[in-house]
């Protein structure tokens, strides 16, 4: 996204030039022009037109215009009833005003008898327009209480350390390094390799290769099964995700906003704890919602009485990781 309006130039004309940079994003494949003229078919002169948008589909030459408005108010009847007759003028294809206070209730009904877009800008960027916007969101936490389990059939003797969790070494058959219980086990919930749907899953390996091995404690390393028992649950919180950077056109009929892109300012699961609104097990999510998205946690399962009796050893810490729901 380009630099913010020059502040030296006038307001109005900075509001043309946010408006044909803006268009310029909406539609790369078009030629957008600031300050144009075009000649009138019936009032037999040139017309100046704001911003004009012209593009070949086909054998077909588009032109579409663009009128800014920075009034002090919104753009009443009499605003659209006077661009009505330039589109017509000019033999556009399509019109549409952009206005920093909006349009009037009827002005809106004219607009829409008439098919003239009518928007107010969009743009996070610090000037005399900038937006602040967020889109309504769920996050939908999924917990895991989870425990370890190690067991080995190797007729050796074998010692595990109280801190076990995060200094016993893992290798393969071959080998090679692959982690010790706890970072290893941190690091595949968080990157979503095992699975995340509400439930109770026992049993499972918890790293992808077949043979394992480990110091049996008197420095002689022999096979073991090393897995994992987890249980998932999940909690739902709605609130209203802020929107770091977008630029864009607000469509005043509907309230959509027309962009080609934004960035999200970062989720902390403690803010969305705290602040978001908490939603109950049978609350369906709630309208309106523009994403969802899913934050996984670990934690430790002595917090969950309906496991802790069946794990040996507990998660003390917990990550979260954010993804998209990608519908």
């Amino acid at each position: 996204m380009s630099s913010n309006p020059d502040e030296s130039r006038p307001l109005w004309l900075q509001l043309e030039h946010l408006v044909a940079d803006i268009q310029r994003e909406l539609a790369p494949g078009a030629a957008v022009t600031h300050n144009a003229s075009l000649y009138g078919y019936d009032t037999e002169t040139q017309r100046q037109i704001d911003v004009l948008v012209e593009q070949t589909i086909g054998q077909y030459e588009m032109r579409i215009i663009i009128d800014c408005k920075d009034y002090g108010r919104p753009v009443d009847v009499k605003g659209i009833e006077s661009f009505i007759g330039m589109v017509r003028d000019v033999r556009a294809q399509q019109g549409a005003m952009v206005s920093a206070k909006g349009f009037s209730a009827s002005a809106k009904k004219l607009a829409r008898r008439h098919s003239i877009a009518i928007y107010s800008p969009v743009d996070t960027a610090p000037h005399k327009w900038q937006s602040k916007l967020a889109l309504p969101a769920v996050c939908d936490f999924r917990s895991a209480a989870i425990g370890f389990r190690i067991a080995t059939v190797a007729p050796l003797p074998f010692m595990l350390r109280e801190d076990f969790l995060t200094t016993l070494e893992a290798f393969a058959s071959d080998g090679k390094l692959l982690g010790v219980p706890l970072e290893s086990a941190l690091n595949r919930w968080s990157d979503g390799k095992y699975l995340s749907e509400i439930g109770r899953y026992e049993n499972v390996p918890l790293f992808e290769t077949k043979g394992v091995f480990v110091d049996n404690g008197y420095g002689m390393r022999c096979p073991v099964d090393l897995t994992i028992n987890y249980v998932v649950t999940a909690a739902r919180y709605y609130g209203a995700l802020p929107l770091k950077q977008i630029r864009g056109l607000r469509d005043e009929q509907t309230g959509a906003v027309l962009t080609n892109g934004f960035t999200l300012e970062g989720i902390d699961p403690n803010t969305i704890e705290k602040q978001w609104r908490k939603l109950t097990d049978d609350q369906l999510d709630p309208e309106p919602l523009a994403i969802r998205f899913m934050g996984l946690l670990g934690h430790d399962a002595a917090d969950d009485p309906r496991s802790a009796k069946d794990y040996s050893a507990f998660w003390p810490n917990r990550r979260a990781r954010q993804s998209r729901d990608d519908a």
